[in-house]
């Protein structure tokens, strides 16, 4: 079989989740045929073992649809007849011409809740069009793929279900325990201090809002809120969180490498991610790798993901009372951290290549 990935971004100091389909696309190559197209960013330097590998010169929009355009017609001539596409709708519609004029068969993933969130006319059309010309959209739970279905219109048998990963092999390339301690002295945290963390874009759908309030729920409870992230909440919070006058119990990191970011788990009590919008996210799979107790709302296909055990830490969206006194809860007594850390084993990057292979070749 003749596969033709397509990658949104590449870069090698990447702090977004596209980084984690380096390792997925690397095991794929070593059963698939694969024909790599990197749509944003750099073209890697080390060989991942695919038999091809282009990355888009344009960044113009419209030369960029022609580029890709072109550049997914040379993959199907070369043999490809699969495409699977990773989050782009733009590479999405064009290899959608491209099968239909020249066959193939095209899978698009898509994970999160982007029903919530009012757009222009013109991307709604794009959008729906892209979902009914695909052959079939790939999601994170059974949970999303019926609400894809519902707000669509996609019939049920169009959407295949494939969770996220970790390479909980790769954690031990990312994780040394002597540096996290190093890491609380960068951070100017005492020993005897707890750390929430929050990993996440600081916008309103990822409830960055949210972390003011809850710092000042917590602020008797002796802890160091670290904050890893940027984006456009950024100085509203820090603001807030001034006239709060709870400035020595926060710490901004900002962007940080995928390379780098199993340190801040791993010096961690609790995890939070307050969050309106999610798909299936993949902090909290590093959470429970790394056996850190979280506490998250109810969107997306967070709670399909989480052990029953870790139901009760699991909120209504917006009730940040209810999620100041689950983060104490677990600041006063972790319970088992092995709990997430047997449950994650599910999602282990090599149980879902596997998954992902029979699903292509179905």
């Amino acid at each position: 079989m003749k596969l033709c990935y397509v990658l949104p971004e590449y870069d090698q100091s990447a702090n977004t989740h596209f980084a984690y389909l380096t390792d997925f696309i690397k095991l794929i190559a070593k059963s698939e045929d694969v024909f790599l197209i990197i749509e944003k960013g750099q073209k890697p330097k080390e060989d991942w073992g695919c038999k091809n590998v282009q990355k888009l010169w344009f960044s113009f929009l419209p030369f960029r649809w022609c580029e890709m355009q072109w550049r997914l017609l040379y993959a199907r001539f070369n043999g490809c007849s699969i495409f699977y596409i990773h989050y782009s709708f733009l590479a999405a519609m064009a290899a959608s011409l491209t099968t239909l004029f020249y066959g193939g068969r095209i899978y698009y993933w898509n994970a999160g809740l982007p029903w919530k969130y009012k757009k222009s006319f013109w991307r709604e059309w794009f959008e729906n069009s892209t979902y009914r010309w695909i052959d079939f959209l790939v999601t994170g739970t059974e949970g999303l793929k019926r609400e894809y279905a519902k707000h669509y219109d996609l019939p049920l048998d169009k959407i295949k279900v494939m969770p996220n990963w970790i390479n909980l092999d790769g954690l031990k390339d990312k994780y040394r325990i002597g540096d996290s301690e190093e890491l609380k002295q960068r951070l100017n945290i005492m020993p005897e201090q707890k750390v929430v963390l929050f990993i996440h874009r600081l916008s309103k759908r990822k409830g960055a809002h949210y972390l003011p309030e809850i710092l000042k729920g917590l602020q008797d409870d002796n802890v160091v809120m670290v904050i890893v992230g940027d984006g456009p909440e950024g100085k509203a919070i820090k603001s807030q969180i001034t006239s709060y006058n709870l400035q020595d119990m926060v710490r901004f990191v900002g962007l940080v490498p995928n390379a780098e970011i199993m340190q801040y788990f791993a010096m961690a009590d609790v995890f939070i991610m307050p969050s309106e919008e999610e798909g299936f996210p993949h902090v909290l799979l590093e959470s429970m790798a790394m056996g850190i107790p979280f506490v998250a709302f109810d969107v997306g296909g967070v709670k399909e993901m989480t052990p029953p055990e870790f139901k009760e830490y699991i909120l209504s969206p917006g009730d940040v009372d209810g999620f100041i006194d689950k983060s104490r809860a677990l600041l006063i007594h972790a319970g088992e951290k092995d709990v997430g850390m047997r449950w994650v084993q599910r999602f282990d990057i090599n149980n879902v290549v596997e998954l992902f292979n029979g699903m292509v070749k179905d």
